[in-house]
């Protein structure tokens, strides 16, 4: 970025800046080739306020586009562009895993549902024939094995 680009972008008329103070306009533009864009907008931020209200820089005027007479034209215009566009795919909405499940592994959910017989009615009396389930958790730490304290 040059100089006067710059200042355009800080919208800072440079050519009255120049007229009024060239001792800082010199000053400004030694310091700016020294240091590049970056540190001089650093180091002197707290001039740029000040001078643009005194050296302010008229934005520019946009042109707006011609409009079209012929609308018969511009609607086949608008087509062929809307013809030359290649529609784009429909993505998918939420989570997609990045890996596929192994299929021999079964997850514990599933082997709870295969484990399950269908539901028949017990008397009482009757024992169930399946051992009960080993707990998953086994806790470090059991009171069976601490000693007991001896009283005195």
């Amino acid at each position: 970025m040059t100089f006067e680009e710059f200042f355009k972008k800080k919208r800072i008329d440079l050519a009255a800046f120049g007229k009024a103070e060239p001792a800082l306009f010199a000053e400004f533009k030694t310091h700016f080739e020294l240091m590049g864009e970056k540190s001089f907008d650093h180091t002197k931020k707290y001039w740029f306020n000040k001078l643009r209200h005194q050296y302010h820089l008229a934005p520019e005027i946009k042109t707006e586009k011609p409009q079209m007479v012929n609308p018969l034209a511009e609607q086949t215009v608008t087509e062929s562009l809307l013809e030359a566009q290649p529609a784009e795919p429909v993505r998918k909405v939420g989570f997609v895993p990045r890996y596929k499940a192994n299929p021999a592994v079964k997850t514990p959910n599933e082997d709870k549902k295969e484990e399950k017989p269908p539901a028949t009615e017990m008397s009482m009396d009757e024992s169930p024939t399946e051992a009960p389930a080993k707990p998953v958790y086994k806790p470090r730490f059991n009171m069976k094995n601490i000693p007991p304290k001896n009283e005195v």
